[in-house]
């Protein structure tokens, strides 16, 4: 009889582990947060459309390489990570802007919104062409969501 209860005990208590573990799982990834700073949100979550939620990645380093060809082209490798195994860099919603000499690169993250993710931060690695024709000789700066890096053109970067 003591043996009988010991087995209740076992399955009470298996039961207890299954439903922490499926409750911890489903809070997880069904978080939706809501951002209400203009797109700024350190979070990554900026916005949700068409089955997906929208962020900003996480960029740690910035390296900036200057391709030995005239005229001159650069490339920017920005890497970082994202917060899950679902998330991934929107290829499509890449942007880069030049303002006087600074080139703001902002690289959007998406995942699907009722995915079951992984909870643990993915590495990335993304490349990024600079479009540099025309530009005259300076120091320039490169913004890549919030990291900066410098690159120099010793000459003008245009054919004669």
């Amino acid at each position: 009889m003591k043996s009988n209860g010991n087995t209740m005990m076992g399955i009470m208590v298996l039961i207890v582990i299954v439903i922490v573990a499926v409750t911890t799982l489903s809070m997880g990834c069904s978080e939706n947060i809501d951002n209400t700073d203009g797109g700024n949100n350190t979070n990554g979550s900026i916005g949700q459309d068409d089955g997906y939620i929208y962020g900003s990645a996480t960029v740690e380093e910035v390296d900036i390489r200057i391709l030995e060809s005239f005229p001159v082209q650069v490339h920017v490798t920005a890497s970082g990570y994202l917060p899950d195994g679902c998330t991934v860099i929107n290829e499509n919603a890449t942007t880069v802007q030049r303002e006087g000499n600074t080139f703001n690169v902002y690289l959007e993250t998406m995942r699907p919104k009722e995915a079951i993710c992984t909870e643990a931060l993915v590495p990335f690695e993304q490349n990024i062409p600079l479009d540099v024709y025309g530009l005259e000789r300076g120091t320039y700066i490169v913004n890549v969501n919030g990291v900066e890096g410098t690159f120099e053109l010793a000459t003008d970067n245009i054919l004669q």
